[in-house]
């Protein structure tokens, strides 16, 4: 197992990009060598990692060979941003060494930069913290300098300890993501250890940090309103998030496409309150989208020891509508999870709702273990609820991964009473088996980038032993090497008797880049008894790295005529301020909004909006929301 000695700094580098392994970094350990993430695969183009300490940071430099620099892509300038279309290096590290802390930080050849810290949490820099990062494009490359604050990692304790960490390249034009050590296809317990570091105390930081926030303005009539978001530690391992009268009117909701399914779909979670902590609390039967509003929450996760997170959130409404009929409704989870040794996991999680006529309790145990490649999960859910009774859910899937190819096969039944109503469960009452495979491989060079293909199958009965649904859907993917990439997709469903088919093919350039690309798909075939057919075009595009403009258009033929046309645009005045905007067109329903925001940085934030970005058809609002973040002690 690859293992990299400790050095303390003691003369700090300059965090300005350029790497002089000479003076600043000399004598500081470092790792060389790249492999492709999936597959383990040698990659043409190698890197240098360095990494050192000291009392309050942790630094790292990097030097990445490109065979191609002028085609290196670095759009993003800001802190604390996706980087999903950029190049960057990613530095994941877990300071308690038990490989369930891991702390991500990339950082693209402008010096951008993306944290997410382990547990999840919002990316309020007031909160988070924040790293110093500067990068530059070379002659034969690119290279990037890191500072990273020690305290805005859960330590486990103060003195030497042997920490788990690794480097990963992803370069945007292939779409490809390349790591210092292999460790997919259960290789996690070969993460290298960063051997004898010396951790600073972990600070009991006691302040209480808050969030107030009011609003005024018109929306059918004069508005004013207030709240407040807070954060504490109660222990250095243990955070609380607390939130009361939160008002979420700035954030823009996804938009779920017209797609046929027979089953609830979901859009993502993008309120700050749930995504702290998110990575300790979420599971199967508790998603936040099943909270629409609340009156008081509160959030607290952290660690019991190395080895032991949780996570518990309670939010209560006051005056929720249940049945049209006002009534406190409150909602709790708590969930704990423990990494028994590297290649076992197992957690536990309960989750419950009370109104007025209705009581809902769900509970959860899982685990998963690697056997090599081998992976094993079994899970059992149950349910008892005032209306459907009690309910229960098993199941448990073997999987096996190699370098190009991976299979699986599962079985599971759940009773129709089983019904967590905080969670996502898309369908009860039935008990079968699915299998299935995938392949990918990818290519260093000639005209092709990668290929692969995925095939599944399932084969459920209703409890009763009648018909139930049987389903085997594939799809074939290629990308050619300069972007374009080209996905065909079928789907045979035979679903209590009615026979559907649906195919697919899609096409768009280049693959991988949010900033401009590309795209049009069509589905064809019949669904639940009805002809059915689709098309959608979509694209994005970004004029001179300051005006992001998105867009797309979809019809749908199935059981008459629907259309939705979305556009989007963004203009960033600077790295805090934007202009932005959407316009939403569902048949004859039209919404739009324009803001201006100034946010994700420190100090006070504002948000000034005329419209309502979640409504159906456009409302004459106007709407100025300040948030002024203050403390209490220290």
């Amino acid at each position: 197992m690859p293992t990299l000695g400790a050095v303390k700094f003691q003369q700090p580098p300059t965090i300005d990009g350029m790497v002089d392994t000479e003076k600043e970094w000399t004598g500081i350990p470092s790792v060389s060598g790249l492999v492709d993430a999936q597959s383990g695969q040698s990659v043409p183009d190698g890197a240098q990692f360095w990494l050192g300490y000291d009392e309050r940071y942790v630094y790292f430099a990097a030097k990445v060979a490109d065979s191609d620099p002028k085609n290196i892509r670095a759009t993003e300038y800001r802190t604390n941003v996706g980087l999903s279309g950029d190049d960057y290096i990613q530095l994941e590290l877990d300071p308690t060494g038990s490989l369930g802390e891991f702390n991500t930080f990339q950082v693209n050849p402008r010096g951008a930069t993306n944290v997410e810290l382990a547990g999840g949490r919002a990316a309020k820099r007031e909160w988070a913290g924040e790293i110093l990062a500067k990068g530059r494009i070379t002659e034969t490359g690119w290279e990037v300098e890191a500072r990273i604050p020690w305290q805005i990692m859960k330590l486990p304790g103060a003195g030497k300890r042997n920490l788990r960490f690794n480097f990963t390249r992803f370069n945007a034009r292939a779409m490809r993501e390349m790591s210092h050590a292999f460790t997919e296809s259960g290789n996690l317990a070969k993460t290298p250890y960063w051997n004898d570091v010396v951790l600073p105390r972990p600070v009991f930081d006691r302040s209480i940090k808050l969030l107030p926030y009011t609003y005024l303005g018109y929306d059918r009539g004069g508005v004013f309103n207030a709240g407040l978001d807070l954060k504490t530690a109660l222990t250095d391992q243990v955070q609380l998030v607390g939130s009361i009268n939160p008002d979420f009117r700035n954030i823009e909701n996804q938009i779920l496409s017209l797609d046929f399914s027979r089953f609830e779909r979901l859009a993502g979670e993008t309120r700050p309150f749930f995504q702290e902590g998110a990575n300790y609390s979420g599971s199967q039967i508790f998603i936040p989208q099943r909270i629409p509003n609340f009156d008081v929450g509160i959030n607290s996760y952290g660690r019991l020891d190395a080895k032991t997170n949780f996570g518990v959130i309670e939010a209560v409404d006051f005056e929720a509508k249940n049945n049209g009929q006002p009534g406190t409704r409150n909602n709790l989870v708590a969930t704990v999870t423990q990494q028994t040794d590297a290649n076992t996991n197992v957690r536990a999680s309960f989750a419950s709702l009370k109104r007025p006529g209705l009581a809902n309790d769900a509970y959860l145990i899982r685990a998963s273990r690697d056997l090599g490649p081998l992976n094993l999960f079994i899970r059992n859910m149950g349910t008892k609820d005032t209306i459907l009774g009690r309910g229960q859910t098993s199941d448990g899937v073997l999987s096996y991964a190699s370098k190009d190819f991976s299979y699986y096969v599962g079985a599971g039944m759940s009773q129709k009473a089983f019904n967590p109503r905080l969670g996502f469960i898309q369908e009860n009452d039935f008990k079968g088996v699915n299998a299935g495979t995938s392949f990918n491989r990818t290519f260093s060079s000639g005209p092709w980038n990668d290929w692969g293909y995925s095939l599944d199958y399932t084969d459920n009965k209703h409890m009763d032993g009648s018909f139930y649904r049987r389903e085997i859907q594939g799809s074939l993917f290629t990308t050619i090497r300069n972007g374009m990439y080209v996905v065909t997709a079928f789907d045979e469903h035979n679903f209590e008797g009615s026979h559907d088919r649906l195919y697919t093919l899609l096409t768009g350039f280049p693959r991988g880049n949010p900033y401009r690309n590309f795209s049009v798909s069509t589905d064809w075939g019949r669904q639940a008894g009805f002809d059915y057919r689709s098309m959608r075009v979509s694209g994005a595009y970004r004029i001179a790295n300051k005006l992001q403009l998105t867009g797309s258009f979809q019809t749908l033929r199935y059981q008459g005529y629907t259309d939705q046309a979305i556009v989007g645009w963004n203009y960033e005045l600077d790295a805090d301020r934007a202009i932005s905007g959407r316009l939403v067109k569902r048949n004859d329903k039209l919404n739009a909004y324009l803001s201006l925001r100034k946010s994700g940085n420190q100090g006070a934030e504002y948000f000034l909006i005329f419209g309502d970005p979640n409504a159906q058809t456009f409302r004459a609002s106007l709407i100025l929301k300040v948030v002024v973040p203050f403390q209490i002690g220290r």
